[in-house]
């Protein structure tokens, strides 16, 4: 109600000579309006740490593969993973929680890992700025920290997406593509925010180099191997196809690279084929895989950091990392180590 952190009100209670002025007395306000008084017991609770934190999943990010109750997108595996290995090296568990209800559902379900003393914060994975749990989550003071997804009002770790899709044009363009598509990943109408930063990228790259986007070959897939085998064969059937196809997704990409080899399709020679995330299947694929390496154990040991340094009383303004992901060449868009296909 005082629009200000859970630290601030602790120091208000204990230490109000720290507090200013003006937020002392809007606090100090609130608690008469509230008549609040501190719980011992609950200041006894609050000091035993559960030594857990939780990586929350949240809307779209959370979605099942329809067959089974596993997340099917190797990517956000392979994130839980690492953020697990983090939080262990620093004495923490990590739990996993998929909130695919409403908003005020999964409020209600995250709130409540706190209130009942199972976790000391959470890693929040969100496809969206302003997510209204999120914000809610704040109000509350209680400490999180947003995973791969930029947010101006949050604490958050995030990759260099737009700068390394540029890197991505000018690679293709060095190898003398120019009809290049741009193909992104969206599921139930939603686009995430760092698939729109990788397709600002494209398109100043594309700017850069006097080429422009085609409209019918601005597609979306899914995130699934199927659609990304749907898309190649959609644009790359006939003649007025594209020379490159660049994937949000290695899952997507890996689909377009059978979908090619169905259509009898030469890869690199006639159509290059880039992904995002750099995973091991990458370098075992036939022709292997170019990709955007995604720093995930640099982005992992930020946020465990961070939100270990809330948990602990940090306060103060958002903290906010980015990291440089890169880009990994091989033979599906190396056209110039590549002898001529025949």
């Amino acid at each position: 109600m005082a629009g200000v952190s859970y630290q601030t009100v602790s120091l208000v209670l204990n230490h109000p000579e720290m507090v200013a002025d003006k937020t002392l007395k809007r606090v100090q306000e609130v608690i008469a309006t509230l008549n609040f008084v501190p719980s011992m017991a609950a200041r006894s609770m609050r000091a035993i740490r559960t030594n857990t934190l939780a990586c929350v999943f949240f809307g779209e990010r959370a979605a099942y593969d329809n067959r089974s109750f596993q997340i099917q997108d190797t990517y956000w595996n392979n994130v839980v993973q690492v953020l697990s290995r983090v939080a262990d090296g620093h004495g923490y568990a990590l739990m996993q929680r998929s909130q695919i209800g409403d908003d005020a559902t999964a409020y209600a379900c995250v709130r409540d890992l706190f209130l009942a003393g199972r976790v000391d914060g959470v890693v929040a994975v969100v496809e969206r700025t302003g997510h209204p749990v999120l914000e809610q989550l704040q109000q509350a003071g209680l400490p999180f920290v947003v995973f791969g997804t930029r947010d101006p009002a949050f604490s958050y770790v995030a990759q260099n997406n737009q700068s390394v899709t540029a890197d991505v044009v000018d690679h293709l363009h060095a190898e003398g593509c120019r009809r290049i598509a741009f193909i992104g990943g969206e599921r139930d109408g939603h686009v995430n925010e760092d698939v729109e930063e990788r397709h600002r990228g494209y398109l100043a790259a594309m700017g850069c180099h006097g080429l422009a986007e085609y409209a019918p070959w601005a597609l979306n897939g899914d995130w699934s191997l199927a659609s990304g085998h749907r898309i190649a064969r959609q644009l790359c059937a006939g003649a007025d196809r594209p020379d490159a196809l660049i994937f949000a997704s290695d899952r997507m990409a890996l689909g377009a690279l059978k979908g090619l080899h169905e259509l009898g399709v030469s890869v690199p020679h006639e159509v290059s084929v880039v992904g995002f995330d750099n995973m091991h299947y990458d370098d075992y694929c036939i022709p292997p895989l170019s990709s955007v390496h995604s720093p995930v154990l640099e982005m992992a040991q930020a946020s465990v950091q961070m939100l270990l340094d809330r948990i602990l009383g940090a306060d103060g303004q958002p903290l906010q990392r980015v990291f440089p992901a890169g880009l990994v060449v091989r033979d599906s868009s190396s056209r110039a180590s590549l002898q001529p296909a025949g």
